[in-house]
Order: structure tokens, then C-alpha cells, then sequence
């Protein structure tokens, strides 16, 4: 389990949650999520469906809507906009490929506002397929803030769904 520490008025708190890193410092909460799944499926399959915004909500259990906003091939410089729904609501969101490494690596930086996320993909091929890993470095401002325990635990259920889905879509 990985430990997660929680700073509020300078006290530490220590909780260990798998996967999650949480920490206030400042006007800002941030939080970090990883999460991972061994997918029956080659890489380059993989990484054409984590990439291609037209199919995100096909497997993404809280984006129903994304598309690419530039023009021509993903690489980095490469834009985005779409919807993430987690607890009823609607967050509109922009994002930009900060990282590409073909079925390899690819990370983006999405901005809903309040809510600020470095998301990097992770993949690794296996002897039967390819571990594939999300990471997310998400920092929450403003009063969003006091709703960042509640969006986090939403994230990472959100999180772990999505790789489920992605994973019977690739296998079948």
C-alpha cells in the first residue's frame, strides 16, 4: 500500500490508501492517482484506443464526450476538449499532449478551471499482452478544494471502471 499523507494546518495525518498521494499545501490540494491493468491485447492496439479522442468514451467511464481540437496526427502540441461527468456533474475541460512516445508513453495536461490534471499512460508490453498504467497528478484550487476527498474517491472508482471496460473491449 502506498502511504498518503494528508498536511492540513501544518499536521500531518497518515493514512495508507493504495494508489492515492494526497497533500495540502497552500490554496492548493493535490492529489495523485495510479492505477493499472495487464490487458490480453499487443500494445499498439492499446495505444491506438488511449489516444484517439474519438474513442475515449467508448471505454472511459467519465468522458462522455472528447474530441481532438487540431488538426493532423497526435504528438505533442496536440489538443483536446471534451466533458468529464463524475457525481452527477458535468466539468468541461481543455487538454494539450505534453508527451508522446509511440506505444510507449503519452501523457496530456487537462485544465477544467479549478482542477488541473498531469495525466501520463504507461505501456509496457508482457509475454501476454501489455500492463497498462494511468497516472494522474491533479491539483485542485479555489473552493473546489473542499470537494477534492469526494472527487479523488469518484476519480479513482471512475478510474478502475475504465480500465475494466477498456480491457473487455480489447480482449474480446
Amino acid at each position: 500500500m502506498a502511504p498518503c499523507l494528508f498536511l492540513m494546518d501544518g499536521w500531518p495525518f497518515r493514512r495508507r490508501i493504495p494508489g492515492l498521494q494526497v497533500s495540502f499545501q497552500g490554496g492548493t490540494t493535490m492529489a495523485r492517482l495510479e492505477e493499472g491493468i495487464e490487458i490480453r491485447c499487443p500494445v499498439e492496439k492499446v495505444f491506438a484506443i488511449t489516444t484517439d479522442a474519438a474513442r475515449w468514451s467508448t471505454w472511459n467511464t467519465a468522458i462522455p464526450e472528447a474530441e481532438q481540437t487540431s488538426g493532423g496526427p497526435v504528438g505533442v502540441g496536440t489538443t483536446f476538449r471534451g466533458t468529464t461527468r463524475l457525481m452527477g456533474r458535468s466539468m468541461p475541460w481543455t487538454g494539450t499532449v505534453t508527451e508522446y512516445d509511440a506505444n510507449r508513453k503519452f501523457g496530456k495536461n487537462i485544465d477544467s478551471g479549478s482542477v488541473f490534471v498531469e495525466q501520463h499512460n504507461l505501456y509496457t508490453p508482457t509475454p501476454d499482452g501489455t500492463k497498462f498504467t494511468m497516472m494522474y497528478d491533479m491539483k485542485f484550487s479555489g473552493c473546489i478544494r473542499l470537494l477534492s476527498p469526494m472527487i479523488v474517491r469518484s476519480m479513482r472508482k471512475e478510474m478502475k471502471n475504465s480500465l475494466m471496460n477498456m480491457k473487455q473491449i480489447l480482449e474480446e
